[in-house]
Order: structure tokens, then C-alpha cells, then sequence
């Protein structure tokens, strides 16, 4: 048998690019998983906000309300962070409840709409029964500018 000469730099550079094929697949493993956790991240945020904007609602229609105005009257529970606000529709027969929900990364809360009839009660306050087919997430009043928030 013959020795031929070997340095081993072909099995070197074999080696060398078998692990910067890894590498880059890894770095790009790792981007689709920081993607989906981001992702994961914004629907738990978004879930948590929904669920306290229905828990505002469900907790405004219990409470006694003053006199419906054309104004918002808002009442938070501090302790569940829930914040609920009532003011006559646009119509002047029925009340429009909303209920919020905090979202991290907006300024602005999410929002969910109920319409109310309302009923007077002898000590000058208000009762309100929600209406059927539930809750919205958009406004239900014609003239969409009552909805907002800053009024």
C-alpha cells in the first residue's frame, strides 16, 4: 500500500461549512419562534382586554345609574379595573352602555357597546335591562361621534 500526503484542509472546510449551514438555520429557527411568541404575546394581551371590557359590561348593567344624560357617566370598579360608562342614544328612548378593556401598547382602550332600555327607580336613579342580540364591538348609535370616548 501506497501513503498518499494529506493536510485535511477539505475536511476542515466540509466541517466549517456544515456548521455555518447550521447556524443560519438556527438564527432563522429563532426568528419564526420570537415571531410567534410575539404573536402568542398580542392575543393574550388582546383576549385579557376583551374579557375585561365584557366583565365592565356584565358589571354595569348591575348598577344603579343617575339620570341618563347626553353626557357620559362612567363608574370604575378600582379593584378589577373595570370601567363602564352609560348616555342616552341618539334616538332618546334607549341608553347606550360601553364597556372598556386596557390594551399594554394602545392609549386607547378596547371598547364594547351594549344598548339599554332603562327604567326610573323612586330614588331618583336609573335601572337599566340590556337589549337582545348582546354586545357589540362597534358603535350601534347612527351618529357614530356620540361613541367617542372624549365627549
Amino acid at each position: 500500500m501506497k501513503k498518499g500526503h494529506q493536510e485535511g484542509s477539505g475536511t476542515l472546510a466540509m466541517v466549517l461549512l456544515i456548521a455555518i449551514i447550521g447556524l443560519l438555520l438556527m438564527s432563522g429557527l429563532q426568528r419564526q419562534l420570537d415571531a410567534a411568541i410575539q404573536v402568542g404575546n398580542d392575543e393574550r394581551h388582546y383576549l385579557r382586554a376583551f374579557n375585561q371590557a365584557l366583565s365592565s359590561l356584565n358589571w354595569g348593567r348591575g348598577q344603579r345609574w343617575g339620570t341618563l344624560t347626553e353626557n357620559w357617566q362612567c363608574q370604575r370598579l378600582s379593584a378589577e379595573q373595570l370601567v363602564v360608562c352609560l348616555r342616552a342614544a341618539s334616538d332618546g328612548e334607549q341608553g347606550l352602555l360601553r364597556g372598556e378593556g386596557t390594551l399594554p401598547a394602545s392609549a386607547r382602550p378596547l371598547t364594547l357597546y351594549q344598548r339599554v332600555s332603562f327604567s326610573a327607580l323612586s330614588s331618583g336613579q336609573i335601572a337599566i335591562q340590556p337589549l337582545g342580540n348582546g354586545w357589540l364591538d362597534f358603535c350601534p348609535d347612527k351618529e357614530a361621534t356620540r361613541c367617542d370616548a372624549t365627549e
